[in-house]
Formats: structure tokens, sequence, C-alpha cells
């Protein structure tokens, strides 16, 4: 995405609104009438301003995270037909979805599932360029876990969380500074209308499929966010989870070990294809890399 610098806080906040929704509603018809109500625009004016914010039209963005979640359907979810990750994903028939997506990953959707599992989660084509699933298409690609990096060592657990409501602040994926000037922004937000406590909870949500992170802080049920804030929340359940501290290549290697190495043995599967990040403190204390996080993937039965 190329999106456009210095863009109002206004249309952020709105866009933010309506890519959470997309997100959050990929298999329902999502038309631009109805994502303009999201973000309280008319269709016109909402189609420019996401355009200018995101780099992309409010269609190709949609039919992107579709084929990016139709791709982790195909690889790690083997007892949902071809058909019927099509319509999980949102697509309107087999045929649609079969063009869209060798048009977008240069292999069909039958090849990438008649693949052995291991193959499946390595790399295809996209175009002329290497897709690596799994990671994002930016400067993750070539990342490979130590001959040291193994469950064991990063002490894999399943865990039990809570639904937790916040504000949040999206951005692209791409590296440590775009974290650091999200989270800047929202902590400066919840400061200037007191919602930090003690108890507050700094928590990355990754996309990483999508190339997006979104910087998320956590609000106490009795406090009132004001309408001009991002609300979201996000969903408690079981997820697989393990402690570390490093930069980004380091932490997609970690997500390979558990995708990899930890899930094929563990009798769970992946539901989604974002991942949280829990920051052991406040993330403009220190940097990025010199943060313990907790990360958890969502799992659930097999």
């Amino acid at each position: 995405m190329l999106p456009e610098k210095n863009i109002p806080k206004e249309y952020s906040r709105s866009i933010n609104a309506a890519i959470d929704f997309i997100l959050n509603n990929l298999n329902e018809e999502l038309s631009l009438k109805k994502l303009a109500k999201v973000a309280n625009y008319s269709p016109f004016h909402f189609q420019k301003i996401f355009k200018r914010t995101t780099g992309e039209s409010p269609k190709h963005f949609i039919t992107r995270m579709r084929l990016e979640t139709a791709a982790h359907l195909l690889i790690m979810h083997n007892h949902k037909s071809i058909n019927e990750v099509s319509i999980d994903s949102g697509f309107s028939s087999p045929s649609t979805f079969a063009r869209a997506f060798r048009n977008y990953f240069g292999i069909s959707a039958e090849e990438l599932r008649s693949m052995p599992m291991e193959q499946r989660m390595n790399s295809f084509k996209k175009g002329d360029q290497k897709k690596q699933l799994l990671e994002t298409d930016l400067n993750f690609k070539n990342i490979r876990p130590s001959d040291e990096m193994t469950p064991e060592s990063l002490n894999i657990a399943v865990k039990k969380t809570e639904s937790v409501r916040g504000i949040f602040v999206s951005t692209d994926l791409q590296d440590t500074a775009n974290i650091r000037a999200a989270f800047k922004v929202l902590i400066q937000s919840a400061d200037i209308y007191d919602l930090l406590t003690p108890r507050s909870k700094f928590i990355g949500i990754i996309y990483p499929h999508q190339g997006i992170y979104k910087a998320f802080i956590s609000i106490e049920p009795h406090q009132q966010i004001p309408s001009n804030l991002s609300v979201m929340q996000i969903q408690g359940g079981k997820f697989g989870a393990y402690k570390m501290k490093g930069d980004l290549p380091f932490a997609f290697a970690t997500f390979k070990v558990f995708a990899k190495a930890w899930l094929p043995e563990s009798g769970y599967r992946m539901p989604d294809i974002c991942g949280f990040e829990i920051f052991s403190q406040n993330p403009l204390t220190k940097p990025y890399d010199e943060i313990e996080r907790e990360i958890l993937i969502e799992v659930e039965p097999a």
C-alpha cells in the first residue's frame, strides 16, 4: 500500500473502523454503501478517502483480504473443501474464486491443496514474485528459524483469555518504527482523555498475510471512550502462548516454529490468521526488540 502522508485524524479513524469491519465480516456482502455507513461518509467520499488513506480502492482491499484468508484456510483447514473455503472467504461463486486465486497467487487452489503440508506452508508464486505464507510480503521472506529455536525452547503452552475492549490505531506491518509511531499516537490520545491506568494492556494485533498491525490499548469497562477514537474488542478464547524478546524478523521466525513444528503435533489448528503480542511494559519506554512480549495465537481443536 502507498497511502498518503499527513492524513487527517478523522479520516484515519473512519477508515480504521471500516477496515476493522471488513476484517471481521469477510464472508458477508460488503457493499460500498454498507462500508460508507460504517465510516459515516457518503459512498463517493468514502471511496475517495479510503484510497487516499490506504493506497487501495475498497474493492481491491476486500479482494486481497479474502484471498489471503482463503490461502490460510487452504493450508490449515484440510477438513474444508475448496468450495467451502471460497464461501467462508466471501466469494460469490467457486468460479469467481478460482479465477481470482490463480490471478493473485499464480497457482490454482487445487494445486495448493494438493501439495504436502510442508510445501504448502513454505511458498508458492504470486505473479512473478515469491509469496511466502505465514509471513508478510515485506522484509521477512527469507527468515528461517535457527536450529536452536524449537517449541520446547519457546515453551509454548495453551491458555484461555477473556475478551478485552480498547482503542486502536492501524499501521503497515513494515518495521518497528511504524509500530512505535502507532503506539505513540495511541498513547497520546489515551493520556489526553485519562484512559491510561496501571491495568492498561499494550497489545499489538498482527495480520501477517495482510501486512497490517494494530496498536491497541485496553480500556476499563467503566471508562467512556470519546467518539473520535477507534474502538474494538479482542475476543477471548483459547490460544497457543509463548514469551519472546526480539525484533520483527525474530518474531516471524517464532511464528514459523509455532505453525510448522508445534501446531501439527498439538491437536489444534489456527482458525484465524492474526496473532497478538502483549507488551510487558509501555512500548515507548524501551526499543521494541528489548521489550518482552507474550505471543498469543488463537487455536481450536483440529
